[in-house]
């Protein structure tokens, strides 16, 4: 792929344009031809997950496996950024944002699923890891994430881990995001190195 049309791509993902430039969701200039950066989130050891991770890995161990790349580029348990990965990230996103309905959980039991016509955010993450794991990506670059929104709300969202920086796919948003730029405050996330493990932020 040469250098305009990789351009061409990155630019239709990420929503490209001066105004989305400007609000910093992309630390790259907008006729840049090269991938956007976006920098590693910062780990502090280990801390305690979710309750429904737990009870999800319980119940479905699967979901809670290492699993090993493939028919993806990795350096050091990131996934490779290239256009093409970069597209298939955003379609993944985007389809199942659209395929979703959102719905809050009533009681107060968190009960994280993967499929379903429905489901709060950590659903939405887990449906997007779900597919991200069946095109070949490794475990080690699907992190669940616990955040705070601007709003002091809870939420989770999927970040990808690629040698360009950690990326956020959210329900609440149709763009792929830099981590820095979501405007959220990072608790914790599963641990790379062990998918049935949580670290601080």
């Amino acid at each position: 792929m040469n250098k305009l049309i990789r351009a061409l791509v990155v630019s239709a993902v990420l929503g490209f344009v001066p105004q989305v430039a400007s609000a910093g969701f992309l630390n790259v200039p907008k006729q840049s031809l090269d991938l956007p950066v976006a920098g590693k989130v910062n780990t502090k050891g280990y801390t305690l997950g979710p309750t429904g991770f737990y009870v999800m890995c319980s119940t479905m161990p699967s979901a809670c496996k290492v699993q090993r790349a493939r028919n993806v580029g990795v350096s050091a348990g990131s996934v490779r950024l290239t256009a093409e990965t970069l597209g298939l990230i955003d379609r993944v996103n985007r389809q199942a944002n659209g395929a979703i309905r959102p719905k809050a959980e009533s009681g107060s039991a968190d009960v994280w699923k993967i499929g379903g016509s429905s489901g709060d955010c950590e659903d939405y993450a887990l449906a997007k890891r779900a597919a991200l794991l069946r095109k070949g990506f490794p475990s080690s670059a699907l992190l669940m994430t616990s955040v705070v929104t601007r709003r002091g709300e809870l939420h989770a969202v999927l970040m990808v881990r690629t040698d360009r920086g950690d990326f956020v796919l959210d329900n609440l948003s149709p763009l792929v995001k830099p981590w820095s730029a979501t405007g959220y405050r990072f608790t914790s996330m599963q641990s790379p190195d062990n998918p049935r493990m949580w670290v601080r932020l």
